[in-house]
């Protein structure tokens, strides 16, 4: 029988309540006897009738208890002083009962309130009792963190079959504490022991606020212990009663990085894009849809998708189902398309355009450099050309670091896209561009693909031991970049603040820490550099000087960019290099174009038995960098020799 249909009962219930308490505190005020009991049967209706009304007054007469709050509590203990200090007017003034005795107003009234909340507070440990008997056998817990996130965890297990049999905090002086009902029993560092004794399945990690140092520390520590992890996303989810436990997601790597992500603030504005309408190029990119994404939060008046690619378009297509209130066009187009780039941009009267479409792959565009300038520098040249005499206002191209100092011609053509917008006169047509480093999780980035090397139990393949590179995380690049976009002046190279460099060994150790791999489970492998690629990338040239913006996170590279005369006949002359030319024709133009590019021609063939013999001379017995001298070639190279 369900208590919330049937409102008879939930009276009786109440009254029978009401005439306990009043009986209770009779005969705890006269010493167990009962005196006087025409008075306290005359009494106990008039309780009762004002009870249910005061009750009734704050909405407490229905039957849901097994929802019970610190809420309804408070309801309940107002609804009970009001119903005192009414029986009260009416006893003594109303009736003009003089003889009813003081202290049964006050025990009536304590007990009243601990029958009812006793009530309330039973039904509903009955009803999760029996919700989890429901749910299947008991998952035994231990949980990371004794602080406000914990608590908040422990209320969120209460509707589920997880059951905390403790807490782990490094501060002794949470020790033996209990926070939600449950107590700290241990640091951190004795996981193991505390899992084998109390035969934990699975620790919850409830530190959000964890710098990547010290959640380093806590998976090692899981880790050893042997079972599952999983991790609190946000204090924010569990404040808001939103997150359950199958939400808390398995650490990854962007917990690990040793820095503070950059927090999108939800009160963040609207970047200056609230009912104006913006196109993304590469919309179905890492970076070009997470932008999306960040976009639809400032409420635009439109949002063009454009990509070449169909599929991921239809993915990105499918996860904005649910979004309402702004009209998103999604547009299969190639950027090299002048005529249809004007027709798109014309046709929805695009006011703001944020370039990712770019190829980014060091090794594919360095083997199709044709095709790599065709995309990334004409195809952006063009773009901004139509874009300009399309009435658009503001133009963000998305760069990287690999434009400084670059040795890969992808690195060329970034450092070009540089040099088109920031060299481009001023006109009514703001452009900016915007440079940072690699990102976590992207298309083809390195850690998908460490992931899968170490969830096959092969070798983890790591190019050089000394590699580093920057990293941040995909929604910190699209946050800032929107932040940029509010700063930037016409011609400005914009650089977003990466922290420290990376070691990329160091990157995939710790992964395999994090999926819970030895060092003599997985191997690494060195495979050597690959053409192209550098083993330091830089944010800035020698020759630029970063000053600050107003934003924290965001640099001004003031850099020295070459006359636009000068550089569109540049540019028309690498446009015919690359339709008619060879690869090493077309990067000796380029190199004409940026002197820093890091771009030798390949070593004419009588060379090759030399550096062939010095390699096997120098290294006969296992892989290892070599440095090829001077000497022999005129130049200095660096290679890997194998076995």
């Amino acid at each position: 029988m369900s208590l919330r249909k049937h409102h008879w009962v939930i009276f009786v219930i109440h009254s029978a309540a009401v005439c306990a308490a009043i009986s209770i505190a009779w005969l705890l005020r006269f010493d167990f006897s009962l005196p006087d009991r025409q008075l306290l049967l005359l009494a106990a209706p008039i309780l009762v009738v004002v009870r249910w009304a005061a009750m009734y007054r704050y909405h407490l007469t229905h039957g849901y208890w097994r929802y019970t709050g610190i809420g309804d509590v408070e309801d309940l203990m107002r609804a009970l002083l009001l119903g005192s200090v009414i029986f009260f007017f009416l006893i003594r003034v109303v009736f003009g009962i003089r003889a009813f005795p003081y202290s049964v107003y006050i025990l009536e009234t304590m007990i009243s309130f601990f029958l009812l909340a006793g009530l309330r507070v039973g039904a509903r440990m009955i009803a999760q009792r029996r919700a989890v008997q429901r749910l299947g056998e008991p998952v035994p817990v231990l949980i990371v963190g004794a602080g406000e996130a914990a608590v908040l965890l422990l209320q969120a297990m209460k509707q589920t079959n997880y059951v905390a049999v403790g807490l782990v905090d490094d501060d002794q002086s949470k020790l033996k504490l209990k926070f939600g009902g449950v107590s700290v029993l241990g640091r951190i560092d004795q996981l193991p022991l505390l899992v084998r004794r109390h035969a934990v399945s699975e620790i919850l990690i409830a530190i959000p606020s964890a710098t990547g140092v010290q959640m380093l520390h806590i998976t090692d520590s899981c880790r050893q212990a042997g079972v599952p992890f999983r991790a609190v996303p946000c204090l924010a989810s569990l404040v808001s009663g939103k997150l359950n436990i199958e939400e808390l997601h398995d650490v990854n790597l962007d917990d690990l990085l040793g820095r503070e992500p950059v927090v999108d603030e939800p009160d963040s504005g609207d970047g200056g894009l609230r009912d104006r309408v913006v196109m993304v190029t590469g919309a179905a990119g890492s970076i070009g849809s997470e932008l999306c994404r960040h976009i639809l939060r400032c409420r635009p008046k439109k949002l063009i998708c454009l990509d070449q690619s169909e599929t991921p378009l239809f993915h990105l297509q499918q996860s904005f189902l649910q979004q309402g209130g702004v009209d998103i066009v999604y547009s299969v187009a190639d950027i090299t398309d002048t005529d249809n780039m004007r027709y798109q941009l014309s046709r929805h009267c695009v006011e703001v355009v944020f370039h990712a479409a770019a190829y980014k792959h060091v090794p594919m565009t360095e083997a199709n450099p044709h095709e790599g300038l065709k995309n990334n520098v004409f195809g952006l040249l063009d773009l901004v050309e139509v874009a300009e005499q399309c009435g658009c206002e503001d133009f963000v191209l998305i760069s990287s670091d690999k434009a400084v100092n670059p040795s890969s011609l992808m690195g060329c053509t970034k450092r070009l896209g540089e040099m088109i917008v920031g060299s481009r006169p001023s006109s009514r047509m703001r452009c900016v561009s915007v440079r940072f480093g690699n990102v976590l999780g992207s298309q083809g980035s390195v850690v998908p693909i460490f992931q899968e090397q170490i969830r096959s139990g092969g070798a983890v393949t790591v190019t050089h031991p000394q590699m580093t590179r920057y990293f941040m995380t995909i929604p910190e690049a699209a946050f800032l970049v929107l932040k940029a976009f509010t700063v930037g002046e016409h011609g400005d190279i914009l650089v977003l603040d990466m922290g420290k460099p990376v070691r990329i060994v160091d990157l995939a150790k710790t992964l395999m820490r994090v999926l819970g791999k030895t060092a003599s489970e997985v191997r690494i492998v060195y495979s050597g550099m690959r053409p192209g690629e550098k083993l330091h990338e830089e944010l800035f040239y020698s020759s630029e000087t970063p000053s600050p913006t107003t934003l924290a996170k965001v640099l001004r590279a003031q850099s020295h960019l070459p006359a636009w005369p000068l550089l569109c006949s540049q540019l028309r002359e690498l446009r015919v290099a690359a339709s008619s030319q060879g690869a090493d024709q077309i990067r000796n133009r380029v190199k004409q174009i940026i002197p820093e590019y890091e771009w030798e021609p390949t070593p004419s063939l009588e060379l090759v038995p030399k550096l062939t013999a010095y390699a096997a001379k120098t290294s006969p017995l296992q892989p290892e960098f070599v440095a090829i001298p001077s000497a022999l070639t005129g130049k200095s190279y660096a290679g890997l020799s194998h076995p």
